[in-house]
């Protein structure tokens, strides 16, 4: 058995999608197609894009469904729990045209953030790592490095693996509909009845102009950036042997700190460090 450490480096876009697995799933996983310019998103959308959902890959069968969402599950290169695998999926599950796949879906999306994501989210091209919602992604380069416990023999081998750029959190709604319009509608009130009659020095204006930008701003980029979501490890690393531990819900080790965040209402679904 040999033990793995990847680390990360840069890659071209262009570069080909490899997706890591364990030994007995890369026995029964069918090859994957490469060359993909948005790599979570072709491995979210496969199937949209191969048969159609409601009356042809599905067709109500409950065992076909399960192994589906098995399959795509256990393919994901990241830590994440177990979800339909695009957001059609979803929409289809939320619009009473199949079965979802827990019990208690419908019920766990109290907010309607989840059913805003499915009915969106696929007209935007969108991908899906857990509840995310993926609207760019690329690719990285990484260095594996395997030891052989018998010989001690270590190889490099070198692969890409997706990188997400720009995500959106489950309750992206919120931000959208809530929370921007009342920064915009304040910041847009202060122009109209305090800066626009003048009398203001000048100083205080570039004042409220670059914290009311810096504040939109850095909204932005931190609802858009990877929080931080973990890679699937079949193994722990050799200088984490004794630290990582196996996460059920996302079929992963996963290191000291990290957590799976279901939340309340199954709120992103993945491990995050």
């Amino acid at each position: 058995m040999s033990h793995r450490r990847a680390v990360a480096a840069k890659a071209p876009s262009s570069a080909e999608v490899i997706v890591e697995l364990s030994t007995e799933e890369l026995d029964a996983a069918a090859p994957s197609s490469a060359g993909s310019s948005n790599p979570v998103g072709a491995l979210s959308l496969e199937a949209e894009e191969t048969a159609p959902l409601a009356e042809g890959r599905y067709d109500n069968n409950e065992e076909s469904q399960k192994n589906m969402r098995t399959k795509h599950w256990l393919d994901s290169p990241f830590a994440v729990g177990l979800t339909e695998p695009t957001w059609l999926d979803e929409r289809l599950n939320h619009s009473g045209r199949r079965q979802p796949y827990r019990e208690d879906e419908w019920n766990a999306d109290s907010s309607g953030c989840l059913c805003c994501s499915a009915f969106l989210c696929p007209y935007l091209g969108a991908g899906r790592v857990g509840n995310m919602a993926v609207l760019h992604s690329s690719t990285e380069w990484v260095e594996e490095v395997e030891e052989d416990e018998e010989t001690g023999e270590q190889k490099v081998n070198r692969f890409t693996r997706p990188k997400l750029n720009c995500v959106m959190g489950p309750y992206w709604p919120m931000l959208v509909f809530c929370t921007y319009p009342l920064i915009i509608g304040v910041s847009g009130w202060a122009f109209i009845f305090g800066v626009l009659p003048g009398g203001l020095p000048p100083l205080l204006v570039l004042l409220w102009a670059v914290c009311t930008v810096g504040l939109i701003v850095s909204l932005a980029l931190t609802a858009c950036r990877d929080p931080g979501i973990l890679y699937r490890h079949d193994t722990p690393p050799p200088q984490g042997e004794n630290t990582w531990r196996w996460s059920e819900q996302a079929q992963t080790y996963r290191p000291r700190g990290s957590i799976f965040d279901p939340g309340t209402s199954h709120d992103t679904y993945f491990c995050v460090s």
